[in-house]
């Protein structure tokens, strides 16, 4: 088993700030087959482990809070930490649309004890570790924001398939790398994360994975003339089954680890 150190040591730089991608973010990946799929493996994921609709969330780097929404629907009260205020404005919108309540907060994650300094039954973190120049530096902060007993919902920009769509591509000179052009657009996440080590590191701070999911494992490598040809129902359910299976969730475009905290009552 690797074993990484909790406290990374890259150099220090500003995390990425979605304002000038918000709409597009919206447009282009929620609003595709891509987004509703990853909303289907996480809402199957919720269901299988029994995590239900928890009293408090948390949702951090929460963007436009498109699966807090869906828990918010069911009763859950929501607090949303973002970096961009373009993002926190469609959350705000999307909230307000649906008549549910939202408490939302400009700020970025390490600041996050500023404005919500209690633990929550389920803390979210979606899609934003990869965009943080020290991602490992966050795990520590995620996993003292959850209850003795509760859950977080880890999902983030998985290096196997990240490489494995590479070669795919040719780039068979640095298939761990993003090119530059795809970085500088916003395109390509910073830092694409083995969940190997994620794992390792969250054990080592007393969580235990209930769920490890690989999204997008067969979407992402299937040409779209098939996936036209076969529907996108059928490549749905194959993504969900084999995102479960290994090895074949090793290559999922994002890896989702359901994680929950002890009980201060579990020996």
């Amino acid at each position: 088993m690797t074993t990484r150190p909790i406290t990374d040591t890259q150099p220090t730089q500003p995390d990425r700030n979605f304002d000038d991608l918000a709409e597009r973010f919206g447009r282009t990946i929620y609003a595709t087959p891509r987004g509703q799929l990853r909303l289907l493996a996480l809402a199957q994921d919720f269901h299988d482990c029994a995590v239900g609709a928890p009293q408090s969330l948390l949702d951090l780097g929460g963007g436009q809070g498109q699966f807090s929404l869906q828990l918010a629907q069911q009763g859950t009260q929501i607090d949303l930490l973002d970096v961009s205020s373009e993002m926190l404005a469609l959350a705000r919108d999307q909230f307000a649309a649906a008549h549910l309540p939202l408490t939302a907060q400009l700020g970025s994650l390490q600041q996050v004890n500023e404005f919500f300094p209690q633990q929550y039954a389920l803390v979210l973190n979606h899609a934003v570790l990869e965009w943080l120049e020290r991602p490992f530096d966050a795990l520590p902060l995620l996993v003292s924001k959850v209850k003795p007993g509760g859950w977080l919902s880890l999902m983030f920009y998985n290096l196997h398939g990240h490489q494995w769509r590479q070669l795919m591509n040719g780039r068979t000179h640095a298939p761990a790398a993003a090119t530059e052009r795809l970085r500088q657009q916003g395109n390509a996440p910073q830092h694409p994360l083995d969940p190997d080590e994620i794992a390792d590191v969250l054990q080592q701070l007393g969580m235990t994975i209930k769920r490890w999911r690989g999204i997008r494992c067969i979407h992402d490598h299937m040409h779209q003339k098939i996936r036209q040809r076969i529907g996108q129902d059928a490549v749905n359910q194959a993504d969900l089954e084999f995102g479960l299976k290994e090895p074949y969730r090793r290559l999922g475009r994002y890896v989702h680890l359901l994680c929950k905290k002890a009980d201060n009552h579990d020996e």
